[in-house]
């Protein structure tokens, strides 16, 4: 591969490196809020903040709705499996199997993106981008066995909702990858958190929307401003990545998560980071820089 090439890049590498960095912070945050508000509640209330406030700024940057008939099923669909299911899927599976588990079964998101890549956009799976995937999922397994209060135990349904967040991430990705030559990365993100809080709606509704009237002045505005921050925003520059590189790629990128959880917890509470999480962290890392370099994508922005 040459510079110019790898140049081009670096810079979707780097945005899509924004989601699982802000994803860190995010768990810390949820472990607060947890307290005052259910999962459901709280994931709809997120995605309902982003869908309208950004479609408000979207509406004064490009003076209207962009989106067109023919593409509101794939936002529709693409919200459903990135926001509307994902979290709370995820939520429900964390609760039954625990925080180690979890993470362990989220780290195959890029075993199944280079078998979804593969199926839809004809990429090749080649041994260097399955050994850098599996050394991902090593790596992550190495930063979990690190920490003192590990527990890879879990029920069954726990383990398969878990699974089945990851193929809905993978599903989002694979959704999504298409719109960035047609939409704005803004337009693109408020059709999906729309689209997903639209989903969520009825859930919310059943469950205990009472939670939401509990809340204080100041409980409502730290959800706001994570909501916008760390899922909102980052959304924003995961896409710009979707569009320019191989869904392995991104996949691959959210393996990041536990790590930066970890930064995150040592930078805010001293804990401090053993060598084993250290070794984890350097193998997920060399193993997104080998299988970036190795993707060519056949769909998206260039």
């Amino acid at each position: 591969m040459d510079l110019q090439t790898t140049d081009k890049k670096i810079k979707p590498v780097l945005a899509a490196t924004v989601l699982p960095v802000a994803g860190g912070l995010d768990f810390v945050f949820i472990e607060y809020i947890s307290a005052y508000i259910d999962s459901v509640s709280l994931v709809f209330l997120r995605l309902a903040l982003i869908a309208i406030l950004f479609l408000i700024v979207l509406k004064i940057k490009e003076k209207k709705l962009p989106f067109q008939k023919e593409d509101i099923p794939r936002f529709l669909i693409g919200g459903a499996l990135g926001s509307g299911l994902y979290y709370i899927i995820e939520a429900i599976g964390i609760t039954l199997t625990g925080a180690s588990l979890s993470s362990l079964l989220f780290a195959t998101v890029p075993l199944f993106g280079i078998i979804g890549d593969a199926i839809v956009y004809k990429n090749k799976i080649t041994k260097v981008k399955l050994l850098g995937v599996l050394a991902s999922i090593a790596g992550v397994a190495v930063i979990l066995m690190g920490a003192e209060e590990g527990d890879f135990s879990g029920s069954l349904l726990g383990i398969i909702l878990v699974l089945i967040a990851a193929c809905c991430w993978v599903g989002y990705t694979i959704v999504a990858k298409p719109l960035n030559n047609k939409y704005s990365i803004l337009a693109m993100t408020t059709g999906f958190f729309t689209a997903g809080a639209l989903i969520d709606l009825p859930l919310f509704l059943l469950y205990h929307p009472e939670h939401v009237l509990q809340l204080t002045p100041i409980q409502l505005i730290l959800i706001m401003a994570a909501a916008v921050l760390l899922i909102g925003i980052s959304q924003l520059f995961y896409l710009y990545g979707v569009g320019r590189l191989a869904v392995t790629t991104t996949a691959i990128m959210m393996n990041l998560l536990p790590f930066t959880a970890v930064i995150v917890t040592w930078i805010l509470f001293g804990t401090l980071l053993n060598t084993m999480q250290l070794l984890g962290g350097a193998v997920i890392i060399a193993s997104i820089t080998i299988v970036a370099l190795a993707d060519r994508p056949k769909v998206g922005a260039e």
